[in-house]
């Protein structure tokens, strides 16, 4: 069977800097949320349907993932927004 993934950018909660004392401050942040979301997606069993690609400095990350799995990520506190790229042609953009 196979499973039809998808192109997510998931926008972090921790992406807005407002109460970071620096930029650095905030990076750890990013990187912290990063880090606890991977171990959500994989602690929750949900690593066939979410699968972390690449993020960004300002808390924006690629999964490819199932709409199940973008569902789950929806759910999630430490997410924002999760926006789907096939509403924008394709294309997802990462800043670095």
């Amino acid at each position: 069977m196979a499973i039809e993934l998808h192109s997510f950018t998931v926008t972090l909660a921790v992406a807005d800097a407002t109460g970071c004392s620096s930029a650095a401050e905030h990076r750890a942040r990013i990187w912290k949320a990063v880090s606890d979301l991977s171990a959500a997606v994989r602690n929750a069993g949900m690593a066939t349907e979410a699968r972390f690609r690449g993020q960004d400095r300002q808390g924006h990350v690629l999964f490819e993932a199932t709409d199940t799995g973008a569902a789950f990520l929806r759910g999630l506190p430490a997410i924002a927004r999760v926006d789907d790229a096939r509403m924008n042609g394709g294309r997802v953009q990462l800043r670095h």
